[in-house]
């Protein structure tokens, strides 16, 4: 396949990629990649977490502003829960609340009163997931991704939210499935249907293709001087070296994909981390900027949400990668303390995140905020909340906190992202 070709398909079947600082990282080739998957879940338009992980209810059928249409004696206690905060949730229709909370409650850290500082979609959006208001700072996902797996085709997978790598890492947006079927098997005439795998050309022809397109990249690069071009040159090497690890791809997607957006992106994260080529994966759905019809929309986005977590965390469970993922769920930012006069709640800088998996304490709930969700500070050490000093809670903490787990902290890829928060919080023990 010739780059016109690849670039042809990659860009009209949603496979996007973007360049490495690292040239030609992946000429050595890459051991198949078993460490910690990181796994980031945007609920885009800023979640209202008064419906879900930070209740407030009503004080009564004639409260004058309420929270929230549901009654504060509704509100639910996880099964279990054991955190000195109670680990709570506010009741919806369906019963996804109970549900969810019920059944990962020793999984789960919630984290309460998030200050995002913002009120902006796109700067919320880059706060959460960097953990800095700053512009063009890599985000999480691609940091541990670039420590951990510069070199593999598909480190970090991204389906939206904030997957700024700042040159770090190539990010790979996948859009059409059989667009990975046909760049892993170039010389197949027709990947998705021909069981027989018909060939353009013999193996031996096809390998001494290979053969004199390394020799002219290696030539090439040798020339060449000027850094962009060279990063542009390693991107293209990339990704045609590359086809090998996406034959391993292939072999782990399932036969059916699940018609479930957020399901869906489970699916192939999970094959693309199993298949040892994936360190970081973006998944997430949108819905959640409720203006207007506040209870209807968040509700029906959380449930959602709550059963593509769900999906993922079994599916992990069931193919062995449970004990080396680790899933943070956050969003924008939150929703305004009461309604508007349409009946929905508009931009709130006060958010909660959500995180589960390997290294995570779970059944622990961390920070809080007043009946009007204004955040309360929390002492640094004992991370209770406190009435007078201590300190904010925001996402650069939990980043720093992030950083460390994966061990990235220390790494000059992270010291390009700096953090403004400086106090390294005991999240994580």
């Amino acid at each position: 396949m010739d780059r016109r070709d690849f670039l042809k398909i990659a860009s009209t079947a949603g496979l996007g990629v973007a360049a490495s600082t690292i040239p030609f990282a992946s000429e050595a080739g890459a051991a198949p990649y078993t460490g910690k998957f990181w796994v980031m879940i945007h609920a885009g338009g800023g979640w209202d977490v008064t419906s879900h992980c930070d209740p407030k209810g009503a004080k009564g059928e004639s409260d004058p502003d309420p929270m929230n249409h549901y009654l504060e004696t509704t509100i639910g206690t996880a099964v279990g829960s054991k955190s000195k905060l109670p680990m709570r949730y506010a009741p919806d229709p369906d019963g996804a609340n109970k549900a969810f909370f019920d059944k990962y409650v020793n999984d789960l850290m919630v984290l309460n009163g998030v200050d995002t500082s913002t009120n902006s979609h796109d700067v919320g959006t880059r706060v959460t997931w960097a953990g800095t208001l700053a512009e063009n700072k890599a985000s999480f996902a691609a940091l541990t991704a670039a420590v951990a797996g510069g070199s593999l085709p598909m480190a970090y997978i991204s389906y939206g939210g904030y997957d700024t790598t700042a040159g770090t890492v190539a990010v790979t947006r996948v859009g059409n499935v059989d667009a990975i079927r046909r760049i892993a098997y170039p010389n197949v005439i027709d990947p998705m249907y021909d069981q027989n795998k018909t060939p353009y050309y013999t193996d031996e022809t096809e390998a001494r293709i290979a053969e004199t397109r390394s020799a002219r990249h290696m030539a090439y690069a040798e020339k060449q001087n000027l850094p962009r071009i060279k990063q542009s040159m390693g991107m293209l090497y990339t990704a045609r070296s590359g086809q090998n690890e996406l034959k391993k791809l292939t072999e782990y997607l399932p036969a059916q994909l699940e018609n479930s957006n957020l399901r869906r992106q489970a699916q192939i994260a999970l094959a693309a981390y199993r298949a040892g080529i994936c360190v970081s994966a973006n998944l997430g759905i949108g819905g959640f900027d409720t203006h207007g019809n506040n209870d209807d929309q968040q509700f029906g986005r959380l449930a959602e949400l709550w059963d593509g977590i769900d999906y993922l965390v079994e599916e992990a469970k069931a193919t062995g990668v449970w004990g080396n993922m680790v899933i943070v769920v956050g969003s924008d930012f939150g929703r305004t303390p009461g309604y508007n006069s349409g009946n929905g709640k508009d931009h709130w800088s006060i958010t909660s995140m959500l995180l589960m998996g390997a290294g995570i304490p779970g059944n622990q709930v961390i920070g809080k905020t007043t009946e009007r969700h204004n955040p309360m500070n929390i002492d640094p050490n004992t991370l209770e909340p406190v009435e007078g000093g201590g300190l904010r809670l925001k996402p650069g903490h939990v980043h720093r906190a992030l950083r460390r787990l994966a061990g990235i902290d220390q790494s000059e890829v992270a010291a390009r992202s700096p953090i403004k928060e400086k106090e390294d919080l005991p999240l994580f023990g």
